[in-house]
C-alpha cells in the first residue's frame, strides 16, 4: 500500500512526520510523492491557533476527495488536531478512517526519513510545556514538559552529521527548561556544551523563554559552540500585559537579558515574537510595547494577533480587544520592525561571512540560496548567490554585495 504524508504546522511536527515516514519505510510501505498516487493518505495536523485549525480541516477535506475519485482507500489524521479534538473529528468528518495523537518522545535509534533536500535538520530535545501562559493551549495536547536524555540527543546529532547534515536546529515547546525533569542529566547549557564536541558545524537552539535566563546560563552559553543567534519570544513589553499572560518576567528584565547576551556574544543576532491584541492591552500598554521594541532593537521579529483559545483562561478576561484593532497594531509593529531591519541590515553590505548553501534558488536570476549564521531557515530571509560553481549543502566564504531588508545578495569572496 503506497502512503503519502502531508505535514502542517511547526518544525516539531516535521520531526514527527519524518519519524513516521522512517518507520513506514522500515516496515516496507512504499511512499508516494503525490497524494494522487497514494492508497493511504496521512495528514499530520496543527491546532495551535484558529488559522492553523482551519488549514488542517481544509486539507483533510481536500484530500478526502481522493477517496471518491482517486486511488486512496484510507485517510488517517494525526497530530495536534486529533490530540485535541479526536472524538469530534471522527463524529463530524466521516471521511476520516482513523486518528492518531501526537507522538511520544523518540530516541536516536528510531528510523527517520529526512524529507527536506536541505543541509539542516530539526532535533526535538523535549516535548510539552509547564509554563501555563494564559493564551496558550499547548499543554492541553502536548502535555507536561519532558526531556530526552542528553546522551541520546548527542547521539542523534552525531548521526545527522554523519549523514551530511550541516546544521542541527534544536526545538521544543520550552527549550530552556531542558533537562530539569531528569535527575543527573544536566541542563540546556550542559547539552549545548556536549553538542559542541560533535562534528555538527552549526547548532541553533530555538524557542527560548526569557523567564529561565540567569547570569550563569549566559556565561555558559557564550562558551558553547552554537551559532551567534538568539531566538527569544518576549510576547509583549508592558508589565501589566505580561502579568496577565503569566509570562513570569518583566519588560525591564528582558531588556537586561538581551543586553547581557549581546555583551557576552559578539555579533549576536536576536530574534523575537510579540503578541498584540491580548485582552486588556490598552493604547498605553501598546505604546509601552513599542518603546520596549525601540529599546531592545531586535534584529528579527515576528508579530501575531491574539487568538482566543478554548480551554485557556484569557478568553474570559475583561476588556477584549477588537480584532480590527489588533490587526492595526500588528501592522504598526511590523512597519516599525521593517524600518529597523533595513537600517540594521544596511551595515552588512561589504562584509565577508560564511554562508551555508541550502539549495537552488526559486528566483531564476540566481543559482543558489543560502544563509548566514544570523538567518534561521524559512523565517529570516536568505542570501541569493549567482555563482553556479558553489556546492549545495556546503559552506562558502561570501561577500555581501547588496542588502534589501532581510534579503541579501552575495558573491564568492
Amino acid at each position: 500500500m503506497k502512503v503519502h504524508l502531508t505535514t502542517l504546522g511547526c518544525p516539531k511536527n516535521q520531526v514527527d512526520s519524518e519519524l513516521m515516514l522512517g518507520m513506514l519505510t522500515e516496515a516496507g510501505f512504499p511512499l508516494a510523492e503525490r497524494p494522487e498516487d497514494a492508497e493511504c493518505l496521512v495528514v499530520n495536523t496543527c491546532a495551535f491557533i484558529d488559522r492553523a485549525r482551519e488549514e488542517s480541516i481544509d486539507t483533510i477535506l481536500e484530500l478526502a476527495k481522493l477517496k471518491r475519485r482517486g486511488s486512496c482507500r484510507a485517510l488517517i489524521v494525526t497530530g495536534c488536531l486529533t490530540q485535541r479534538y479526536g472524538g469530534d473529528i471522527l463524529k463530524e468528518m466521516p471521511e476520516v478512517d482513523g486518528i492518531l495523537g501526537t507522538s511520544s518522545l523518540y530516541d536516536a535509534t528510531t528510523p527517520r526519513l529526512l524529507t527536506g533536500r536541505v543541509p539542516y535538520a530539526y532535533v526535538k530535545i523535549a516535548e510539552g510545556c509547564d509554563m501555563g501562559c494564559t493564551f496558550c493551549a499547548i499543554p492541553q495536547f502536548r502535555g507536561r514538559h519532558r526531556s530526552r536524555p542528553l546522551a541520546d540527543i548527542v547521539k542523534e546529532v552525531e548521526g545527522l552529521a554523519a549523514r551530511g547534515i550541516q546544521e542541527a536546529i534544536l526545538v521544543s515547546q520550552d527549550t530552556l527548561a531542558y533537562g530539569r525533569d531528569i535527575a543527573g542529566n544536566g541542563d540546556i547549557a550542559d547539552l549545548l556544551l556536549a553538542l559542541g564536541e560533535t562534528r555538527m558545524p552549526w547548532i541553533r537552539p530555538m524557542y527560548l523563554h526569557p523567564a529561565h535566563v540567569n547570569d550563569r546560563l549566559i556565561e555558559r552559553w557564550a562558551r558553547a559552540r552554537v551559532v551567534p543567534y538568539l531566538d527569544m519570544p518576549v510576547q509583549h513589553g508592558d508589565d501589566g500585559v505580561l502579568r496577565a499572560m503569566r509570562r513570569a518576567v518583566t519588560a525591564r528584565r528582558m531588556r537586561e537579558i538581551v543586553r547581557a547576551f549581546r555583551e557576552a556574544i559578539p555579533g549576536l543576532t536576536v530574534r523575537t515574537t510579540v503578541l498584540v491584541g491580548f485582552p486588556g492591552e490598552t493604547e498605553t500598554a501598546f505604546q509601552n510595547l513599542l518603546e520596549f521594541l525601540e529599546d531592545a532593537r531586535f534584529d528579527r521579529l515576528g508579530v501575531f494577533t491574539y487568538s482566543p483559545e478554548e480551554g485557556t483562561p484569557s478568553p474570559a478576561y475583561p476588556d477584549q480587544v477588537a480584532p480590527e484593532v489588533a490587526a492595526e497594531r500588528a501592522a504598526i509593529v511590523q512597519e516599525h520592525q521593517d524600518r529597523r531591519a533595513w537600517e540594521q541590515s544596511a551595515a552588512l553590505e561589504g562584509t565577508v561571512t560564511d554562508v551555508l548553501i541550502d539549495g537552488p534558488s526559486e528566483d531564476p536570476a540566481f543559482a543558489w540560496e543560502g544563509r548566514t549564521a544570523g538567518q534561521a531557515p524559512e523565517i529570516d530571509g536568505v542570501v541569493y548567490l549567482r555563482d553556479r560553481g558553489l556546492t549545495p549543502g556546503r559552506f562558502a566564504r561570501i561577500r555581501i554585495v547588496e542588502v534589501e531588508g532581510y534579503e541579501l545578495v552575495g558573491e564568492r569572496a
